[in-house]
């Protein structure tokens, strides 16, 4: 990940929350998630909570590397801007378009193998809204990638989610006032 990307985003985002998380991986995964990373020279990830009219959010339940309810979102690919790639992801993997997108946090993420290799990796994550209160059916990326997209109330949210995302989610739904501070 470049610092002078970060140092854009920065800029482009000056309100965006500024994280840094190390991801200890299993083997299997540090590797494969090195090999896609690099192999597409990508820039990053981006993912994003979005919430519909009625007040539900957005999740992706993943069944390959890393399995388990996540935010959605994905691979940055080199020469694409983070704001872009997500709404490309969103339309590719849920088939809806979104409003009001906002980068709200950027987040500095270490993977780490059992073997203590590292390579780091950036990670955008993205506030958005959709229009449709209910969810078009399964689009064809979902369904290559073994993809299950549905919404949820905040007090229905699954209590395991995938990389740290259920933390990124509680934040925001505690500072926009739409989950219970005390949870």
């Amino acid at each position: 990940m470049s610092e002078e990307i970060f140092q854009a985003l920065i800029r482009q985002y000056p309100d965006a929350r500024l994280t840094a998380a190390e991801q200890p991986l299993l083997e299997a995964d540090f590797e494969a998630q090195k090999h896609k990373h690099f192999s597409r020279r990508a820039l990053g990830g981006a993912i994003g909570i979005i919430h519909n009219a009625r007040g539900q959010v957005v999740l992706a339940k993943r069944s390959g590397m890393h399995a388990g309810w996540s935010l959605p979102g994905g691979t940055v690919e080199e020469g694409e801007d983070f704001s872009v790639a997500f709404r490309r992801e969103i339309l590719e993997e849920i088939g809806v378009s979104l409003d009001g997108v906002d980068l709200i946090e950027l987040e500095r993420k270490k993977f780490i193998s059992p073997k203590g290799e590292t390579f780091d990796f950036l990670l955008a994550v993205f506030e958005a809204r959709i229009g449709e209160d209910e969810l078009p059916g399964p689009t064809d990326d979902a369904l290559a990638e073994g993809l299950e997209i549905d919404l949820f109330y905040p007090a229905d949210i699954p209590p395991e989610m995938i990389l740290g995302d259920r933390q990124k989610l509680a934040h925001h739904l505690k500072i926009s006032g739409a989950l219970d501070p005390s949870l």
